[in-house]
């Protein structure tokens, strides 16, 4: 799950004037070439379901009873499950993961046995969202797989922390499966076994497993945009993201979020359910594994999904009894952003734009950090505020009132609020959502801000010597490099023909003939200088 300014992932509350699911749905898979969407909604406990595209190759199978993978929502599961070992006395949130690991393991740094479940939990444990010995032997289609006992135990007890937990929130599949991981050593079994046993079996959803051998129920074949993909196994960290299930499950296990007290896991959901750590990319909080917003005074729980050839998404708002799910098998979009088209937004009106002086300006360009790996960078370029969220392209920002500045593009604010004389921090206004992010202390990069036209030289397809293809495109106004395979990220000019990422520790350098003509670059990561010819 990603925050954008188009902020998809938060998906909207319902009003009387929403689209019903199943409608957005068949909008949505309008795009796709290959397989499709079935959605479940549940509204005052009346429950529908449909398809939309080809989400199965064979018809007459009620969408409803489709396996899919459901990826990260898996994580809520653990979360619940971590909520039931509390409730059964057999963990604390404040349990250590030295005290359920194996006691000769030797740690490098003792801040990484000093974390917690509930810091797993909440990704506020510090680790990685992957570990850097991930790709050991690791299968481009199959990722997780291969990722057993030994290599985790191998990473945490070499594995160094920049400080003391809690850290800011930032997602970690690796922290999440590694929990699931320890429950399963708690309970004397596997994550999944106790997930079946402890929360699936006494909630009535029984088709929703990891292994999936001996269920009457088809799965949906993946896809990876228009072409065939690989279904994902799990090892180690399948706590993360090893499920698959279906609509009907699903939305038996959101009306079970909707209504705990109505379950025989009352005293595990409400633990699990309430606020833990601040979440504040991902929409505000987080309780046990899930998310949970605010929108316009209403509260609500989600979290989206996704493996090698399929995304989910699922949003509860117990408040108006609404239950939505999205199954997708096909990677081409988000299963929150097939949510949010349910909202129909009533048209905006555009704040109007008053003029601040200079002096007044420069007191606003910063960092402000919404977690880790999410923040906002504010800088100035021709007298303009310009801001950027990370992994994305810099937009104009316009003042409306002192320290009040608004988005053309999207209908965004930002209201900063200051100490002193000194601005603290920033507040986004977004489909009724308000995010704060804290001003850092870090220094601003130096950036040069250009226009498409002056970007264009720069774009074209680059052969790295050993490597595949990188592609350069233009999008706003910034330059984005695609290595095949991956999605494109966009970079920055620092220098003259030098361009940075933001989203990793990498440089791209332009390289140029006797006639000033672009001719390659080179890639400088890790210590290895890359060279790549300009392709015709």
């Amino acid at each position: 799950m990603r925050l954008v300014l188009v902020l998809s992932l938060l998906v909207t509350c319902v009003s009387a004037a929403d689209k019903p699911l199943a409608e957005a749905a068949k909008e949505a898979a309008k795009a796709f070439k290959a397989g499709g969407i079935v959605s479940g909604e549940s509204l005052g406990g009346k429950v529908s379901y449909a398809s939309a595209g080809s989400p199965l190759p064979q018809p007459g199978i009620p969408p409803e009873d489709i396996l899919f993978e459901i990826g990260s929502i898996t994580k809520v599961f653990t979360g619940l499950l971590l909520a039931q070992a509390v409730v059964d006395g057999r963990v604390t949130l404040e349990t250590s993961i030295a005290s359920l690991l194996p006691p000769n393991l030797e740690f490098a740094d003792p801040r990484i046995a000093a974390i917690t479940l509930k810091q797993l939990s909440t990704h506020t444990s510090g680790l990685p969202r992957l570990p850097d010995n991930q790709d050991a032997g690791s299968a481009p289609d199959d990722p997780y797989a291969h990722y057993d006992e030994k290599l985790m135990l191998d990473f945490l007890t070499t594995a160094h922390l920049k400080k003391d937990g809690p850290h800011l929130s930032s997602y970690s599949n690796l922290g999440v499966g590694l929990l699931g991981h320890l429950l399963g050593k708690v309970y004397q079994s596997t994550w999944e076994q106790a997930v079946i046993i402890k929360i699936c079996t006494p909630l009535g959803l029984n088709d929703t497993r990891m292994t999936i051998t001996g269920l009457k129920r088809p799965l949906a074949p993946p896809h990876d945009g228009d072409k065939p993909s690989h279904s994902w196994t799990f090892d180690a960290v399948a706590g993360a993201g090893g499920l698959r299930s279906t609509a009907a499950d699903m939305i038996k296990f959101g009306q079970a979020i909707a209504h705990p007290e109505m379950t025989p896991l009352a005293q595990a959901f409400a633990l699990a359910l309430q606020p833990q750590a601040e979440a504040g990319a991902m929409g505000g909080k987080i309780g046990l594994g899930i998310f949970i917003g605010q929108r316009d005074g209403i509260p609500f729980y989600n979290h989206d999904g996704g493996t090698g050839g399929y995304r989910s998404g699922l949003q509860v708002i117990p408040q108006q009894d609404i239950v939505r799910v999205v199954l997708i098998n096909n990677t081409t979009l988000d299963g929150s952003s097939v949510i949010a088209k349910t909202h129909r937004k009533p048209p905006r009106v555009m704040p109007k734009e008053i003029a601040l002086s200079a002096e007044v300006l420069k007191t606003y360009p910063g960092i402000y950090e919404l977690e880790a790996a999410a923040r906002f960078t504010f800088l100035l370029h021709e007298d303009q505020l310009w801001i950027r969220l990370t992994g994305q392209t810099f937009l104009p920002a316009f003042p409306s009132a002192p320290d009040r500045f608004f988005l053309k593009v999207v209908p965004a604010e930002f209201q900063f609020t200051s100490e002193g004389s000194k601005v603290k921090s920033v507040t986004l206004f977004q489909n009724g959502r308000e995010l704060v992010a804290n001003r850092t202390t870090d220094p601003l990069p130096q950036i040069t801000l250009r226009k498409a036209e002056q970007l264009k030289p720069y774009t074209g397809k680059f052969a790295l010597m050993g490597m595949k293809n990188l592609t350069i495109t233009i999008k706003s106004n910034t330059l984005f490099a695609q290595l095949e395979g991956q999605p494109p990220a966009p970079v920055f000019e620092t220098a003259k023909d030098r361009f940075e990422y933001e989203v990793a520790k990498a440089v791209l350098t332009f390289t140029r003939d006797d006639k000033d003509q672009i001719t390659g670059l080179m890639l400088t990561q890790n210590g290895l200088n890359i060279p790549a010819a300009r392709q015709p």
